[in-house]
């Protein structure tokens, strides 16, 4: 009896500890995704200033939103994860619509 009830302990602890390093890593995520877009919208807003290159400031948006959407996805995964397939549908395209816009608004016309 006792055996089994260290058992359910040891499954129990194992699941709370895989929990909390991905609550962990989403929260890191989130922070330099938002850090990171933040600081390359403003280099890219002293640089057009200063009339860079277009390329180099479209380069620059494109790695800021990419890292919006690395702090936003992993959130929202988790919020779909457990929800019926159809929200898992939605944003899965939802992703697919980001990323295209994102890299389609780089390429010139």
């Amino acid at each position: 009896m006792a055996d089994n009830n260290k058992n359910n302990n040891q499954k129990t602890t194992k699941r709370r500890i895989v929990r909390r390093e991905t609550v962990d890593i989403v929260k890191l995520c989130a922070f330099w995704g938002i850090f990171l877009a933040a600081a390359l919208f403003i280099a890219s807003g002293i640089l057009n200033l200063v009339n860079i290159s277009f390329t180099i400031i479209s380069i620059l948006d494109l790695i800021a939103k990419l890292a919006l959407l690395v702090a936003v996805a992993f959130p929202a995964y988790s919020y779909v994860r457990g929800k019926a397939q159809v929200w898992k549908i939605i944003y899965w395209a939802a992703m697919l619509i980001y990323v295209l816009g994102c890299v389609f608004s780089v390429i010139p016309r």
